[in-house]
C-alpha cells in the first residue's frame, strides 16, 4: 500500500494536551474573541503549526478591531460618550454580544475544526487562563 505524507499532519493525538473547541467559544463569548485566539494560538503552537497560530492571531486582532468599528457605527453612541453611558446602551450591548458569538463560532467552528478534526485529544484545564483574565481585569479596574 502506498501512503501519501501530507504536510500539516496531525501529531499523537494522545500526547498532545489542548483547549478544547468549547473553551474557545467560551472564553470568545464571555470575555473577547481575542481569549478565544489566544487559547487557539497555544494549541496550534502545542503541535507545532506556529506559521498558523500567528494567522489565528492575527484573524482575532483584525476580528475584534473591525467588529468594534462595526459596534459603535450601527449602535448610535455620541462621540463623548463615558464608558458608563455606552454599557447602558442595550443596542451597543446586543451588537457587541452578538459579533462575540460570531468571533466564537469562526474561530471554534472553522479554525479549530480545520487544525483538529479528530476528537482525541486531551484536554487543558481552563482555569489557569480564567485566573490570568480574572487578573487583568482586576488589575484594569484598579487603574481607573
Amino acid at each position: 500500500m502506498d501512503f501519501q505524507e501530507n504536510d500539516e499532519q496531525q501529531p499523537e493525538q494522545q500526547d498532545i494536551a489542548i483547549y478544547s473547541k468549547w473553551a474557545i467559544l467560551g472564553f470568545s463569548i464571555f470575555f473577547s474573541p481575542l481569549f478565544g485566539g489566544i487559547l487557539l494560538m497555544i494549541n496550534l503552537r502545542s503541535i507545532g503549526f506556529k506559521r498558523q497560530a500567528t494567522g489565528v492571531l492575527l484573524f482575532s486582532i483584525a476580528y475584534v478591531f473591525i467588529s468594534a468599528l462595526m459596534v459603535f457605527s450601527v449602535s448610535n453612541i455620541p462621540q463623548n460618550a463615558t464608558a458608563l453611558t455606552i454599557v447602558q446602551n442595550t443596542q451597543y450591548v446586543i451588537y457587541s454580544i452578538v459579533a462575540q458569538i460570531i468571533g466564537g463560532g469562526i474561530l471554534a467552528e472553522y479554525f479549530f475544526k480545520k487544525y483538529f478534526p479528530a476528537d482525541h485529544y486531551r484536554y487543558k484545564s481552563v482555569w489557569r487562563p480564567l485566573a490570568v483574565i480574572l487578573i487583568i481585569s482586576l488589575a484594569l479596574s484598579l487603574l481607573r
